[in-house]
């Protein structure tokens, strides 16, 4: 199996939760065609270079997974289908240099996938504790002037 990653561009036009069954319907023809998901990474949504189909944004998913390189063909044809993308692209890691890029790509997309539960998780529990603390008040400090050295003036010679 071979490792391969897919940038898929949704429709911005699409509620939050229709975006998310169509990043799940996407997840689903490759697992159904006999890939393994590796990991995702979600860019959201971002302003697109120029329209493409009257649309000025998309969101930006990104999916990292192995599959048999004969799969790829019935995958990128269900893409093409799907209306909802659009665009998408598919690149191929094929040599040991790629597949060294694209295991970092991976351990780079499940740390910030893992930030961003532990930035979720986090603020609910330091919520309370702040609550309890007493705030802490920085006294003013007296705004600091400086002295410019004046000329004196000499009287005009006549």
């Amino acid at each position: 199996m071979r490792k391969y990653e897919n940038l898929v561009i949704v429709k911005p036009t699409l509620t939050a939760e229709e975006i998310q069954a169509s990043v799940k319907a996407i997840e689903e023809v490759i697992t159904s065609n006999g890939g393994e998901i590796a990991t995702t990474d979600t860019m959201g949504m971002r302003k697109l270079a120029y329209p493409i189909e009257k649309n000025e944004r998309g969101y930006f998913h990104v999916i990292y997974y192995s599959v048999a390189p004969a799969a790829i063909t019935e995958i990128e044809r269900r893409f093409r289908l799907n209306e909802e993308l659009l665009r998408f692209v598919t690149i191929k890691y094929d040599t040991n240099r790629e597949i060294k890029a694209w295991d970092g790509l991976v351990e780079k997309a499940n740390k910030k996938a893992a930030m961003s539960a532990k930035a979720a998780e986090t603020p609910a529990a330091t919520e309370v504790p702040a609550a309890t603390e007493t705030p802490v008040v920085e006294e003013a400090a007296a705004p600091v002037v400086e002295e410019v050295p004046v000329a004196e003036a000499t009287p005009a010679a006549e």
